[in-house]
Formats: C-alpha cells, structure tokens, sequence
C-alpha cells in the first residue's frame, strides 16, 4: 500500500514538473510546452482535428482566445499529434471553424 501511495506521489510531482517547463515565458507557447497545451488545453479538438465533418464545441474553441498562432501551428506539427492520428490539414481548420460557429 505504502508503495502504491510513493507511486503516485511520484506521477503527480512529475506531472507538476512538466506544467512548469518553460515557466520563464520564452517558449513558443508561453509557460507551457506544446506538449502540455495538447493534451491538457486542446483535448477537446481531437475529433474535429481528424475529421473536417465532426463539431467543433465550445470546450474546443475556447483556448483558442489564449493560445497564439505559432503556438498552436507547433502543437498541431508535433510528434503526439502525428501518432494520434490527427490530419495537420484538418487540425490548422479548427479556429476558422470556431470563429464561423460564434
């Protein structure tokens, strides 16, 4: 049981470390990496990131008020992305279709 708790203890420091990866500011999606914006800001975009017919929702298009172009162009290029199957194409979509929903 105690290594169970040291387990998870240890995850969720490592989970803490990686939000604070480039807290100076100076990364191209600010004090986040591209990795963590992915999977922590843009969850929400995997569907209308593979497929041009599917929705897109407001738990979607939502971060794209906060998050820069550049940040977003370098998410949309990276490696979690290509192996989760997501089109670069359709993806780069995804805030004009925001924008044309509100």
């Amino acid at each position: 049981m105690m290594m169970k708790k040291l387990i998870c203890l240890v995850l969720v420091l490592a989970i803490v470390a990686i939000a604070r990866v480039e807290a100076d500011g100076h990364g191209v999606c600010g004090k986040y990496t591209p990795h963590t914006v992915l999977t922590h800001v843009l969850r929400h975009c995997a569907k209308p990131a593979k497929d041009l017919k599917a929705p897109v929702t407001p738990k979607c298009c939502e971060p794209f008020s906060k998050i820069s172009e550049k940040c977003f162009n370098t998410i949309v290029k990276s490696e979690t992305w290509k192996h989760s199957g997501v089109n670069p194409k359709i993806a780069l979509t995804i805030p004009t279709r925001c924008h044309s929903h509100h």
